[in-house]
């Protein structure tokens, strides 16, 4: 185990030897001591790696949940032993590597498996080891990128195969992204793979063992990003401070190193006692290693001295017992790392407010596809609000999330709120059509309401008098022109507008419309009442009319007077 006086020896050799720059592109941020030339083209094949997995998986934008920090040593003597991949830090993924040399497996690998958890839905156990140890042979040259160079013996498993299989021939090549995008929507392996590969999950297993038994494994070369690292990667001076701290989270990742990862952030805060960020480390460390006391003093330092650590920030927010302090920070950590789902999941536990907790729950899944965890919550806490819908969705996007030993347990949970959501939505359109049923008939009534007030107006003659009291006739137009006599069968209420079916002599239905029943003159003896739909009984009605037809109504012609005898 490394001890303290070499971590200070690495401390000395940043502050007072040498000089630090850093350049950045997309997630990865090297920080290094090598020189420009070298930390440019470290870089460059960082990125390049990068494009790589976007191809594979068919992710045109590859991100990281948190940055990934590579200190590039010029001395591979000057890197921990413990430091061959990637731990999390106060605010990074970080990794050490030595200068002018390739870029080694293990650092692939997690790199691999840190953008696949931050890009891509939850795989099949087998699809996702395989895709991490493919790219952990990875070649760049430049913009030219080689998939495929075969691990030593012990690494050739059965996994590895199968991706090689499925991506470097020629009769596979391309495909797979298609078989990630199914899988990442919950298809099951069955049209997953005959979608993709045209063929069964059995089939191409079958396939597999004989690639194996064949043992031949060709390269196969993938078109890179066209870069200029001059002009593409920007390059900015590392204050020595600065890279104490970044020295220190070297051992904040591991347990084997906690301990070392105390002392080095407690010796910058003895140098710089206003360091938050040291404060923040220290905070980190002592929660790692159990303390909650010290872990909350010293979180509770770097939250007051301004930290720009969201995990700090986001531990201080679950140790602080005062809702308003915990929810402040909480929201900052939000902002500071906006990808991070767990600030959101940590402030529903404190929100009081249902509405606002199921918001935080939802972002909380949403930031986070590949906790199931995450999208369990979301589930229970829409059915405590009644979503059953909502939830539905929520435990199935569990299901897709939950590794190969959870899956059942919430697939029977799915299975009980699958038949809570068919009741709901049974009992929901029984709901709407009842409502669509009132509603009609709301209109009915209404509209009868209106017919008939019109129709009675008219038959009283309330029509506008002249002065002096002469009654001046309602109308002055020219008088209908046919006319016919029979039986009254049906009256179809159609808005403000009524059409009447009049059975003649001949016993043909002649249909009448009465466009404005103001205009209509009813009179007789008899009912003069038009009550929509069937009459019952039918009543004899002689009615004159102008003869002009609608053929998109049916009718003969417009009704102007309406009689109905005794």
């Amino acid at each position: 185990m490394l001890r303290l006086p070499v971590l200070l020896i690495f401390a000395v050799l940043a502050c007072a030897q040498d000089r630090w720059a850093e350049y950045r592109f997309g997630p990865f941020h090297v920080v290094t001591n090598a020189g420009e030339r070298e930390g440019r083209d470290t870089l460059a094949q960082l990125t390049q790696f990068r494009h790589a997995l976007g191809r594979l998986t068919g992710k045109t934008d590859v991100v990281s949940t948190w940055p990934i920090r590579i200190l590039l040593f010029k001395a591979a003597k000057q890197i921990p032993s413990f430091a061959d991949g990637l731990s999390l830090g106060r605010d990074a993924y970080t990794g050490a590597l030595p200068a002018r040399q390739p870029l080694p497996p293990p650092m692939l690998r997690d790199c691999a498996r840190t953008l696949l958890e931050s890009n891509v839905g939850r795989l099949p156990g087998d699809i996702e080891r395989g895709i991490v140890e493919l790219l952990s042979t990875l070649e760049t040259d430049g913009s030219r990128i080689t998939i495929g160079q075969p691990p030593p013996e012990a690494g050739r498993t059965r996994d590895w195969a199968k991706l090689h299989m499925l991506t470097v021939p020629e009769d596979y090549y391309g495909k797979l992204r298609v078989l990630v995008h199914n899988l990442e929507q919950g298809a099951d392996p069955e049209p997953a793979y005959r979608n993709a590969f045209g063929k069964s999950p059995a089939a191409i297993e079958k396939e597999v063992d004989a690639y194996i038994g064949a043992a031949s494994y060709s390269t196969a070369s993938v078109n890179g990003l066209t870069l200029d690292p001059l002009k593409d990667f920007a390059t900015q001076p590392v204050d020595a401070s600065v890279v104490d701290l970044y020295l220190a989270d070297l051992y904040l990742g591991t347990t084997e190193t906690n301990a070392q990862a105390r002392s080095a952030f407690d010796s910058v805060l003895k140098r710089t006692p206003a360091s938050a960020e040291a404060a923040a480390g220290l905070g980190l460390a002592a929660l790692a290693a159990g303390d909650a006391n010290e872990a909350r003093k010293a979180l509770g330092t770097a939250v007051a001295g301004g930290t720009a650590s969201a995990r700090a920030l986001a531990e201080y927010g679950r140790l602080e017992a005062d809702d308003a302090k915990a929810l402040a920070a909480l929201e900052k950590a939000a902002k500071l790392n906006p990808r991070w789902g767990e600030p959101y999941t940590l402030m529903a536990r404190r929100e009081q407010n249902k509405q606002r907790k199921l918001q935080y729950l939802a972002t909380a899944a949403k930031l986070s596809p590949r906790d199931a965890g995450a999208w369990q919550a979301l589930a229970l806490a829409y059915q405590a609000a009644g979503k059953i819908p909502e939830a539905a969705d929520a435990w199935a996007s569990a299901e897709r999330a939950a590794g190969d030993e959870e899956r059942g347990k919430i697939r029977e949970a799915r299975a009980e709120i699958d038949r809570q959501r068919i009741e709901f939505e049974a009992a929901e359109k029984k709901r709407e059509e009842e409502e669509k049923r009132r509603e009609l008939e709301e209109l009915k009534h209404k509209s009868v309401a209106s017919i008939q007030a019109a129709l009675d107006k008219a038959n009283r003659g309330d029509t506008p008098s002249a002065p002096g009291g002469k009654v001046e006739p309602w109308w002055e137009g020219p008088q209908a022109d046919a006319k016919i006599t029979g039986v009254l069968r049906q009256v179809d209420c159609l808005g403000r507008q009524v059409r009447l079916v009049i059975e003649g002599a001949d016993k043909r239905p002649v249909r009448l419309l009465i466009r404005d029943p103001g205009k209509v003159v009813i009179q007789g003896g008899g009912d003069r009442t038009l009550g929509c739909g069937p009459q019952r009984p039918p009543r004899k009605v002689t009615a004159e009319y102008f003869t002009k037809p609608d053929a998109k109504l049916g009718t003969a012609g417009e009704a102007a007077v309406i009689d109905f005898p005794q």
